[in-house]
């Protein structure tokens, strides 16, 4: 029986290449076209469920060329696009816009900013009484003089807007290790205006962390709900997932209710991706956050059965779809390359053995980029991966202790040249392959 084909196009915005990748497929694979949109290229753009891609200068940072890019995808779509965000500052800005001729899967802007501010977002579980790690809020460096006795180290110096955070000093936040550190990093961030929070660490290893993934309709009822375990990540002790296993949600029935609860008070609409980590010493789950968007490891879920991205395009276009918790437990998806480096340093560490490191992988059934369906994507990795080295090393104060900031050059892509013309080559192979859209340009709008 022919596959079916949907004339609604699904648009991810930003996200980077494992988000697109695993959104792409997703709905690739079921006969939705997918367009992708971001600031720079990806391995996603790629892939042969791609079938567009408009690469927008300062899309992602200037709400004003977004609005005008999504008046041109306004005219040149016959069917209203089904708009996916794929990152924090994404969330924020398409939460801000409505059309008649586009569905954007979120919900109000003050309702994404809860979640994707981290200050609102802690605030906001204490005033509920959430289990969650304990968090200082400093205004100025004298509230921070007047904590420094008051809390355990090391501390966690945590961002409000991740993504902004990222951006600038290339990692998620800061481990302070004493008094001293705590206010050096908090005057770092206030000096890049910044704003950060102080957050106790909850301990325990990897493994005690838990993933809630799932959909939510209008009326902030969720349509499907997927529960995974952390077995590595990387960077380690503070990264992101490198290998997860799909556990059954009987077994974290308390997960998936504190999430549906949360987010049913909220009004919440759109995917998300909750965390919690189990603290050993009480035994209780503790709430790190909730993403309000589409998350790396996407695609695990539609191996494991549930099929989360689909199923909410499927809503958009309001077709109906059952409430589904049915999928396969026991299954791993795999990034290689972060894992490797995580098992190396495990292995150093005493925390892991040889032989327990080649078991882990038994079960695996999701990788982050290869897919036989679709090879290419994998297949020109390695050139990225040599192009995002020198884009994103981090300046050397701040992988040496005490990071001062204060004449690093702003961040910058730098590309060497025999990388940049090894790209242009599987750009140009790409293209010959199927027809890509041209680059967005300014004269464009």
């Amino acid at each position: 029986m022919d596959k079916r084909k949907f004339k609604n196009v699904g648009v991810l915005f930003g996200g980077g290449s494992i988000t697109s990748l695993g959104f792409m497929r997703n709905l690739g694979r079921n006969g939705v076209p997918t367009f992708y949109v971001g600031e720079r290229r990806c391995e996603a753009i790629f892939s042969r469920y791609c079938k567009r891609y408009f690469l927008v200068p300062e899309i992602e940072h200037n709400i004003e060329v977004l609005k005008r890019f999504l008046k041109k995808l306004e005219k040149q779509s016959e069917s209203n696009a089904i708009i996916f965000p794929g990152s924090d500052l994404f969330c924020l800005s398409l939460s801000e816009l409505e059309s008649e001729n586009y569905h954007v899967l979120l919900p109000n802007k003050e309702i994404v900013d809860t979640l994707i501010n981290k200050k609102r977002f802690y605030q906001s579980l204490a005033k509920r009484n959430m289990p969650h790690p304990t968090t200082h809020f400093p205004k100025n460096p004298d509230d921070v003089e007047n904590m420094r006795k008051k809390v355990s180290y090391p501390v966690y110096i945590r961002p409000s807007i991740s993504q902004v955070f990222d951006e600038r000093f290339h990692q998620k936040g800061f481990v302070a290790k004493s008094e001293e550190e705590m206010a050096r990093y908090y005057k770092l961030a206030l000096r890049h205006n910044v704003e950060v929070m102080v957050q106790e660490i909850i301990p325990g290893p990897a493994t005690n962390l838990f993933g809630v993934n799932g959909y939510f309709d209008k009326e902030s009822n969720p349509h499907g709900l997927f529960v995974y375990r952390r077995l590595r990540e990387w960077p380690h002790k503070f990264g992101n997932n490198s290998l997860i296993e799909s556990v059954s949600t009987p077994s974290t029935s308390s997960l998936k209710d504190v999430v549906t609860d949360y987010l049913r008070n909220l009004r919440y609409h759109g995917l998300i991706d909750a965390e919690f980590k189990k603290d050993p010493r009480d035994g209780v789950f503790k709430l790190l956050e909730i993403n309000a968007r589409c998350w790396w490891q996407n695609s695990f879920p539609t191996k494991c059965g549930i099929n989360l991205v689909f199923m909410a395009y499927l809503d958009a276009i309001s077709e109906k779809m059952d409430y589904t918790e049915n999928y396969d437990v026991g299954l791993k998806w795999l990034y290689f390359l972060s894992d490797f480096r995580s098992s190396i340093k495990m292995l150093r560490n005493k925390e892991t053995t040889v032989r327990e490191w080649i078991s882990s992988f038994r079960g695996v059934k999701d990788h982050a980029f290869f897919s036989l369906d679709d090879p290419l994507p994998w297949t020109i990795q390695p050139l990225f991966i040599l192009d995002s080295f020198r884009a994103r090393r981090a300046p050397e104060e701040c992988r040496h202790g005490y990071a001062d900031m204060s004449k690093a050059a702003p961040a910058k892509l730098i590309t060497g040249a025999g990388v940049a013309s090894s790209l242009e080559r599987v750009r140009i192979l790409g293209e010959r392959q199927k027809n890509f859209s041209a680059p967005w340009s300014q004269n464009d709008a």
